[in-house]
């Protein structure tokens, strides 16, 4: 069973595949160049939305795990922890997961074993994240950054497939440390 953050991920990356289906709505094959910027833009805005659910996601997941790893713990001490920590996350790249991770007690999470799957390995996995991250920033701060329709569907599956790594790790861990599966 998922958590509820993979729950509202996969209803939330709906809105990647309406603005694939509006790129196509703008822009349909042997489009002028007017039509092939309008196009553009509105990949790019997905580009910046797609990181943005990821790091929801994941902060998401980090403050569900550290309520149920830490239920003992005085509410107010885990909310300070979460306002160190996933609060002030900005960017979900592969540093910023690592360190949520690390203070759940799975270092490096982004070398884990499972966090691999054909034809991607842990090194292709963080690559393809580090160019997800280095897109969305540089679009977010007004750069240029050429985004394809492909590539940014490739990412969404991506994203979903990471997600349900970083889910199933996550319980994983929660599990072996309290001994109840929490999802």
């Amino acid at each position: 069973m998922p958590s509820k953050p993979l729950v509202d991920l996969q209803a939330r990356l709906r809105e990647i595949d309406e603005i694939l289906a509006a790129r196509d709505a703008i822009c349909p094959t042997g489009a002028g160049r007017p039509a092939q910027r309008k196009g553009a833009a509105v990949i790019a805005g997905g580009t910046v939305l797609l990181s943005a659910l990821f790091e929801g996601f994941v902060e998401e997941l980090f403050e569900l795990a550290v309520d149920r790893l830490y239920a003992t713990t005085p509410a107010v001490t885990r909310n300070t922890l979460k306002e160190h920590t996933s609060r002030k996350n900005n960017n979900a790249n592969v540093h910023q997961v690592n360190t949520l991770f690390f203070y759940l007690g799975v270092p490096w999470v982004m070398s884990h074993p499972k966090v691999q799957w054909r034809k991607f390995n842990n090194a292709k996995v963080q690559d393809r994240l580090g160019k997800l991250s280095k897109a969305r920033n540089e679009l977010a701060h007004g750069k240029n950054h050429a985004v394809t329709k492909p590539m940014l569907k490739a990412w969404r599956d991506f994203v979903w497939r990471l997600a349900g790594k970083l889910d199933e790790i996550a319980a994983d861990h929660i599990q072996d440390r309290t001994g109840v599966r929490p999802w």
